[in-house]
């Protein structure tokens, strides 16, 4: 593990390897190590990196910054700290829109995008997660949350409900370790903070890219209920990725449940200019 500073506060990377460079960035509530079977498959052909975004994982949780510009700052500063060009973007769901917004700002420093789950307005909307969200951006109580631990077995729950299947394979050992990133502290207070940010999310479901515009690729697994893949589906018809990858029986964390599958996606796009489509 190895740390960068950004505005006073250290972030935790993972770097490993050699090649042309991709970048992982995770979803709310998640960390670095969701990447884990990719990053440790890549790291052979590539020089890749894993981020823990502001708030997650080994990174510092401050009390404030948790914005979609803070965060997008943090991954432009943290891209030209390593001087990061014809970078493929991984992104899942938060981390997805990320990468999506940054390309939108930077299209010349990105060779592709592999975006997983991808949250937007629209894609967060139907689901049971956008009351959390309302109840998030409606409650402002972040000293509170700050000191909130959330209980083991609420964690458990929280975790399976990101599943296909409570016994998906390959996942006992990320399930083990996100369950207990869930009861540290601060978790609530970050989650919370961010949620109010969603709404700004919403231009992303209205963006049609340019001609020119890095690749994109998309990844959803079929039971996702975390967000809606049938609007992922809905947002595929306006971004037209060059491939739209869908894993049945796979829910929200479908690196961990189909690895390979994933893998392979990623060196596809890091490794083409042009992925076909499937």
């Amino acid at each position: 593990m190895r740390h960068f500073d950004f505005r006073g506060t250290s972030i935790a990377y993972d770097e490993a390897g050699a090649g042309s460079p991709i970048v992982f960035l995770h979803n709310l509530g998640g960390d670095r190590h969701i990447w884990r079977a990719q990053f440790d498959a890549l790291r052979q052909t590539h020089r890749v990196f894993a981020i823990d975004l502001l708030g997650y994982g080994d990174s510092d949780a401050p009390d404030d910054g948790y914005t979609v510009e803070n965060y997008l700052a943090l991954v432009t500063a943290f891209l030209d700290e390593h001087d990061l060009r014809e970078v493929t973007l991984v992104g899942h769901c938060f981390g997805s829109a990320l990468s999506l917004l940054y390309t939108q700002r930077h299209p010349d420093r990105v060779r592709s995008l592999v975006l997983s789950s991808p949250l937007t307005a629209a894609t967060l909307r139907p689901t049971r997660t956008a009351w959390a969200a309302r109840l998030g951006r409606r409650l402002h109580i972040d000293s509170l949350l700050a000191r909130v631990r959330i209980p083991g077995p609420l964690a458990g729950q929280i975790v399976a409900e990101q599943l296909g299947s409570e016994r998906a394979p390959h996942t006992a050992e990320l399930v083990a370790h996100l369950r207990t990133s869930w009861t540290e502290p601060r978790r609530l207070m970050v989650t919370a903070a961010i949620s109010r940010e969603i709404p700004l999310l919403g231009e992303l479901d209205d963006f049609v890219p340019p001609e020119d515009f890095p690749p994109i690729v998309t990844v959803w697994g079929s039971r996702n209920r975390v967000l809606c893949a049938q609007a992922g589906a809905t947002l595929n018809r306006t971004w037209k990725p060059s491939r739209a990858i869908v894993v049945d029986g796979a829910g929200h964390l479908v690196m961990a449940e189909a690895p390979d599958q994933v893998t392979a996606a990623v060196r596809a796009a890091a490794t083409s200019t042009r992925v076909a489509e499937s």
